[in-house]
């Protein structure tokens, strides 16, 4: 039996991520995944059976990283700021290589909610922690000012994510502008991010 290779295996792997996330799970074709990673549909079959066992693959793997990497918001050893700040800091690079994976996730939400649910609560199994559960935790504890969470949450998402789903609307805008930014660190929109935790969360500003 010939034995699988990694390395076309990590093609492949790539090859998905980027046609599921322009494409989400049902609009994209196997066919489109064997031209994007240069080999033939047998062999794309010969690794992954069929196109959901390779969803569950690079969505899955995506997700996990994401929940690990922000495993720092149930950190009890550091002040919240700090957390959300990490929190930010995170997300953002974790964007950075997922840059489409907001809409991504809009779309498969809006296709098959229940099966978004079930694949998100097996990633996280026992894992309790959430940012709005700190949130009220801080409020109540008075380490944080009040604040409605939802919308500190939706806030802080929207400055993180926003700049990566509408680039291509702020590339034109720069473009016919005349501008020239860059931000290929994304030391910039951080800056901006943490201007805004640090002026809702800290008590200084009461």
């Amino acid at each position: 039996m010939k034995l699988k290779d990694q390395n076309t295996e990590v093609i492949i792997l790539d090859a998905a991520k980027l046609i599921f996330m322009e494409k989400g799970l049902y609009g994209a074709r196997m066919q489109d995944i064997a031209n994007q990673a240069g080999i033939n549909k047998a062999l794309l079959h010969y690794y992954f059976r069929n196109k959901e066992r390779l969803f569950d693959e690079v969505f899955g793997g995506a997700l996990e990283r994401y929940f690990q990497n922000m495993e720092i918001i149930s950190d009890e050893s550091l002040p919240i700021i700090e957390r959300v700040f990490t929190y930010s800091n995170r997300f953002v690079q974790f964007l950075a290589e997922y840059p489409q994976m907001s809409i991504f996730l809009i779309k498969e939400i809006s296709s098959n909610q229940a099966l978004f649910h079930i694949k998100v609560k097996g990633i996280k199994k026992d894992k309790k922690y959430s940012l709005l559960t700190v949130l009220n935790e801080g409020i109540q504890n008075g380490e944080i000012p009040p604040l409605d969470p939802v919308v500190f949450l939706m806030n802080l998402h929207s400055l993180c994510a926003y700049p990566f789903v509408a680039s291509p609307i702020f590339q034109v805008i720069c473009q016919s502008s005349g501008v020239q930014w860059v931000d290929a660190n994304h030391e910039k929109l951080l800056h901006s991010i943490h201007e805004f935790i640090h002026f809702k969360l800290s008590k200084s500003h009461l």
